[in-house]
């Protein structure tokens, strides 16, 4: 079942209303509209004007829906937020509950203070050396809730199919994105690079795409999200420069070593069991069994 964020899409400057609301001098506001002027020396003062919204043009719904379509975001998490992100499932080998508390306080200052650390030109790092522990699940409700509040243009891509995109393109279109795919990574607003370190072939062309890719998107601040089962420092690129990179562009938020994954792929088996009566059978017969036994 998918789920739906707490709130329509509504634009940050003009709160959805369409319309954009300033103060400016009565002078000058009379200058602009080139309307007589019926104050005569009276001292210049404020007045709010009205006009349309020139962020989104009264269209902000239009803007994220189109931010969605093209982000290429899992579709398993097309419409996951981060009230769907479970920050309480992780636990350590004893059944304890295991801390998030600054992960969490981390990605929601991102969220909403996102323009603060997009002048540092910086995102999030998650990592974890577990595999399921919900990297891709919080980078994908990372993205949506941006698009939500601010309709920006993400692309999601993982590390294997960053060669595919160089060397693929339809080298005869007319259209720049479809002759260099390679284009749009490039040069979108917020970029997620999902498995970071996984790919074990065609190194050499894969660290040169991946240098260059974060060089051009470090020196024209672009922000970009990396998920990894790898800490930075593990990363085993041939080429440091790309280390550099990442540290330049990334804070880590480690996730806990606990695979999610497992505990909700054995909780669907077990709720499809039930769902099919096999679990409530198998119960009837184990009490008819044991009441043979006790005769």
């Amino acid at each position: 079942m998918t789920t739906q964020p707490t709130s329509l899409p509504k634009c940050e400057k003009c709160d959805g209303t369409g319309m954009y609301m300033f103060k400016q001098k009565m002078s000058e506001y009379m200058r602009e509209t080139k309307r007589e002027n019926i104050y005569g020396d009276r001292p210049d003062f404020d007045v709010w004007v009205s006009m349309k919204c020139p962020y989104c043009n009264g269209g902000f719904a239009s803007m994220v829906q189109e931010a969605k379509k093209n982000s290429d975001i899992p579709t398993t998490f097309y419409n996951k937020y981060l009230k769907d992100f479970e920050w309480d499932i992780y636990v350590d080998e004893r059944g304890n509950s295991i801390d998030t508390s600054m992960q969490q306080l981390g990605v929601e200052s991102f969220i909403n203070q996102f323009d603060k650390w997009e002048n540092k030109n910086m995102c999030p790092y998650i990592f974890s050396k577990t595999k399921g522990t919900g990297k891709t699940l919080l980078a994908s409700c990372i993205c949506n809730e941006l698009m939500m509040k601010k309709a920006i243009k993400t692309r999601f891509v993982n590390e294997s199919q960053l060669v595919d995109l160089k060397l693929g393109g339809d080298k005869n279109s007319n259209d720049e994105y479809k002759r260099n795919p390679m284009k749009l990574i490039y040069e979108c607003k917020f970029l997620v690079i999902d498995d970071l370190g996984q790919k074990n072939t065609g190194r050499e062309i894969l660290e040169d795409i991946l240098y260059n890719l974060l060089d051009y998107r470090k020196n024209n601040s672009r922000m970009t999200m990396i998920t990894s089962n790898f800490a930075i420092q593990e990363l085993t690129y041939k080429d440091k420069r790309i280390i550099d990179r990442i540290n330049s562009l990334c804070m880590p938020f480690a996730l806990p070593e606990f695979c999610v994954r497992s505990k909700e792929t054995r909780e669907n088996r077990n709720e499809l069991l039930r769902e099919l009566g096999i679990t409530k059978k198998k119960e009837e017969k184990n009490e008819n069994n044991t009441e043979g036994t006790d005769t």
